[in-house]
């Protein structure tokens, strides 16, 4: 299974709400496990954030693809955006999924509701 991992399971990963074994769990266990463009300029752009918090989610994103928010990505979000009331970044997060074949590992379940196609994982809920 390929799983595209959202902003919020790295914050739950680093910050330990998320057990290291259901992390593994969609990442390492997985056939492939990424995340977005998006989610690094999330992570990082986090008013704030310290040096040690920065080197801490860098350590941890270098082990992993980050996936460029490409033209045929933004073709995608702006279709689900069309249909949908969703916020920029996760209609860019959504078609990423999709357009790499990913199933979506987030918590914000209901933010990604009504997008077809588009297989969405809570980690939290086993």
């Amino acid at each position: 299974m390929r799983h595209l991992l959202y902003t919020n399971v790295w914050i739950d990963a680093l910050t330990g709400k998320l057990s290291a074994s259901v992390f593994l769990k969609y990442t390492v266990q997985a056939s492939w496990a990424g995340y977005s463009a998006i989610t690094r300029l999330e992570l990082f752009g986090y008013p704030g954030l310290k040096p040690e918090e920065e080197l801490k989610i860098n350590e941890l994103l270098k082990q992993f693809t980050e996936i460029a928010v490409e033209s045929n990505i933004i073709d995608r979000a702006i279709i689900i955006r069309k249909g949908l009331r969703i916020k920029v970044p996760d209609a860019i997060i959504a078609a990423t999924a999709l357009e790499k074949d990913c199933s979506l590992v987030t918590h914000n379940v209901v933010d990604f509701k009504g997008i077809i196609g588009l297989d969405v994982i809570d980690p939290h809920v086993m």
